[in-house]
């Protein structure tokens, strides 16, 4: 998606609608993401720019994107080290052991936010 900033639009500002100032954006988008988007949008009652400005709000409020863009641990493991199915699973259980022996010994500790790393 390709964002340029346009123009600034100071909004509404007539009777009990006030506005916040707002900003158009343009962006090109892929044809049929944004058709099967705008379906999925029109059902739900919604048109393009609130989809936008609830994301924009979710942005602002995270801090980062509401959303991974990474790709899968399976997916990453598969190109990079060559591995089937079983394969990942066989890391996935002995890494686990490895950690829940490393947290036993107190060298790893569980950590779910920031303020967690803080002593």
């Amino acid at each position: 998606m390709n964002l340029r900033l346009c123009v600034v639009d100071k909004g509404p500002n007539w009777g009990p609608f006030v506005s916040m100032p707002t900003v158009v954006l343009k962006s090109r988008v892929d044809r049929s993401n944004a058709a099967a988007a705008r379906k999925v949008l029109s059902r739900l009652g919604l048109k393009p720019s609130d989809a936008v400005n609830a994301l924009f709000a979710q942005i602002a409020s995270r801090k980062a994107l509401p959303f991974s863009l990474a790709t899968s641990d399976s997916s990453y493991a598969s190109e990079e080290y060559g591995l089937d199915r079983k394969g990942i699973i066989a890391v996935g259980k002995n890494l686990r052991k490895q950690v829940e022996k490393e947290r036993l010994e107190g060298t790893v500790r569980s950590v779910s936010s920031i303020a967690d790393l803080r002593d």
